[in-house]
């Protein structure tokens, strides 16, 4: 450290360090005449450095130094050939709070940064604002509190970093912008422990991390209701940011070390944030403070996106396996019925096929068989094992879990739903009445359409026997325009309730004495996330209509 030992007085002789005023007390002592001792250590001197001064023009007095002007900052060389040892500056600032800028630069950032301040700056904001934007919309469209912390923290900490490098404009409309700046760095620390517990999850990863985040959080609070009313601080006087990072960056591991991947990139951000910020803070590098604290932040920044953009990606993926879970619970739960189905369907060719080996024999015991005869027999025995045969192919055919588009008629994959319900329909006593005008082919996938218009059918199914319907009856109606194709279901189950109808495709929603409350839902899923679709139900004169728009 090349500067050392910052000193401040009022009359110009008797010097007390910095470091025994909190910004609170020095606040309220200086308010005019101040004069600012700086030691210079030379034996750190080991290249030439510049001292930029940034403060109004009316509030400066002057200084032992040789110094240029430029860009409307004070800039003096410091180098070992210096005669002064103790730099002086001497203020003046009328009344008003104290507010002036010190920052030390090396050669390369004099030559090649200083110049380009403004460029450098606004490029880093830029990314922050960018940042973010892109949170707050993604919050807009999930829901997902992380992303509301996240775009909170970015928008936090621009504001202080704006305040940082233009405080000398914002001192003409704030009285104190130490007061602001301090506010900001609590409600960053606020936002960050809030983005932290809801990224990590620490209430279920790590209740014992969670806890202390939540002190954590309580103190800054605190902080914030004591600045506000008693204008005092404690924990941004005794805490170091990079401390609260650093918790931050344990909490991470923690949960990371429980398997949690997204907390990878997040410890990335964190950890480039605290390195950049613990040199700044510490002045342990010979870059300028700011500088390493505007490029930590964006680095910060990118990489969180990073993180975010992982983390959508992995919820997505459970939301997919979510997905194909929720369908095969619901292939599942038609299992029972389909089983009944099968062997409504096979009682009665069962029964056939005992008739004829029964004609057979006797046929054979009173030397009847004739080969035309039993000819006759084994063909009618075999129809009716082609048709059980069919019945276990459909069947085989619904539990199929086919990623693979292909092309079908949509007329003959109606006709399979009705074959694998005809059993259960006829038990029940009800009618079903097709109306095609034409043959439809459609490329999709072929055996969640199945499923779908199985689900559709039950559901009206047992409709009928909640309700007790008589003459129960089901209109299919298959039609297309030049855009899309139609499948209507239309019932006569009395319709939905209406307090319920916004609600049929709910998860778990359901009206039946055992049902899951899944297959409406699936349904709707299948439609619109797989198809690209549409499903949606109302009410007509005598039931419910239900539309698969594709």
């Amino acid at each position: 450290m090349i500067l050392s030992n910052l000193s401040i007085s009022s009359d110009g002789k008797n010097f007390t360090n910095l470091k025994n005023f909190t910004n609170y007390t020095f606040f309220k002592e200086f308010r005019d005449k101040v004069f600012l001792k700086i030691k210079i250590d030379k034996k750190e001197l080991n290249r030439k450095y510049y001292l930029v001064l940034s403060i109004k023009e009316e509030f400066f007095l002057g200084v032992n130094q040789a110094f240029i002007e430029k860009n409307g900052k004070k800039i003096i060389e410091v180098h070992k050939e210096m005669q002064n040892e103790d730099l002086i500056f001497y203020f003046n600032f009328k009344g008003n709070p104290p507010s002036f800028n010190i920052n030390i630069h090396n050669e390369f950032e004099y030559k090649y940064i200083l110049s380009e301040e403004k460029l450098f700056f606004g490029i880093v904001y830029g990314i922050m604002f960018c940042a973010f934007l892109y949170n707050f919309v993604f919050f807009l469209f999930n829901r997902e509190k992380s992303f509301l912390y996240y775009s909170f923290l970015q928008l936090s900490t621009l504001m202080l970093l704006f305040v940082i490098s233009g405080q000398m404009i914002l001192q003409n409309y704030f009285e104190s912008i130490e007061i602001l700046l301090i506010f900001l760095i609590t409600t960053i620390h606020v936002v960050s422990i809030l983005f932290n517990m809801e990224f990590l999850n620490t209430k279920r990863n790590s209740p014992f991390m969670h806890k202390v985040l939540k002190f954590l959080l309580f103190l800054n609070l605190l902080d914030i209701v004591i600045m506000l009313i008693f204008e005092r601080v404690f924990v941004y006087e005794y805490v170091p940011s990079y401390i609260i990072i650093l918790t931050l960056l344990i909490s991470a591991l923690v949960v990371l070390k429980k398997g949690y991947k997204p907390a990878i990139f997040y410890i990335s951000g964190w950890l480039t944030l605290f390195i950049f910020l613990f040199l700044s803070e510490n002045s342990l590098s010979e870059y300028n403070e700011s500088y390493l604290l505007h490029l930590g932040i964006s680095l910060e920044a990118l990489i969180f996106s990073f993180a975010l953009a992982y983390k959508i990606r992995q919820a997505r993926l459970e939301k997919e396996r979510n997905q194909q879970i929720a369908i095969s619970q619901s292939k599942l739960a038609s299992m029972g019925e389909m089983i009944a189905n099968i062997a409504h369907q096979w009682r009665q060719p069962l029964t056939h096929v005992s008739y004829v080996l029964m004609n057979l024999k006797t046929a054979h015991i009173k030397q009847k068989l004739t080969e035309n005869y039993f000819k006759k027999k084994t063909e009618e025995a075999q129809a009716q094992l082609t048709y059980m045969s069919n019945t276990i192919e459909d069947f085989s055919n619904f539990f199929k879990l086919s990623k693979e588009k292909e092309t079908f008629c949509l007329k003959e994959l109606i006709a399979e739903v009705l074959n694998l319900l005809s059993g259960s329909f006829k038990l029940n006593n009800i009618k079903i009445e097709t109306i095609y005008k034409e043959d439809i082919f459609i490329n999709t996938y072929k055996g969640e359409l199945l499923q779908v218009l199985f689900n559709i059918l039950s559901n009206s199914k047992d409709q009928f026997i909640k309700k007790q319907i008589e003459e129960a009856k089901i209109e299919i109606l298959l039609k297309k325009d030049k855009k899309n194709i139609y499948i209507e279901i239309i019932d006569n189950a009395k319709g939905i309730e209406f307090k319920d109808i916004n609600k049929v495709f709910e998860p778990y929603l359901t009206t039946k004495d055992k049902g899951l409350g899944i297959g409406l839902y699936i349904s709707k899923t299948i439609v619109e996330n797989s198809m690209k679709g549409h499903l949606f139900v109302e009410n007509v004169k005598e039931g419910a209509k239900f539309t698969i728009k594709l």
